[in-house]
């Protein structure tokens, strides 16, 4: 069962740009087995500003996973939607540099 999450106060800036760093208000779904504790994850990245998402839409800025060539439901969709997948080291080093969201006008 997925934990009751705070809403995130950000807009969704859209997706995630490969070389780019995450900005506050990111759609964020993570797939398969991680080393750190997934909750652990998840927390950091609300922290962060970062909206913790249980399926991969239209609207999921980033996949994080493992195992990219996994055909998961979600490695699947996130390729159908042209969502990035990054590893989770990968996340964890974004993870310090979120940029702030833009203030809404």
């Amino acid at each position: 069962p997925s934990r009751k999450r705070p809403a995130c106060p950000y807009p969704n800036p859209g997706r995630y740009v490969p070389g780019e760093q995450l900005i506050q208000g990111m759609r964020v779904a993570f797939s398969g087995d991680t080393s750190v504790d997934r909750e652990l994850l998840e927390d950091r990245a609300i922290e962060a500003g970062l909206h913790i998402a249980t399926s991969v839409s239209r609207l999921t800025s980033v996949l994080v996973t493992n195992d990219p060539g996994a055909a998961t439901s979600k490695t699947v969709k996130a390729a159908s939607f042209g969502t990035p997948v990054i590893d989770e080291a990968a996340f964890m080093q974004l993870l310090s540099h979120v940029v702030p969201a833009a203030p809404s006008a």
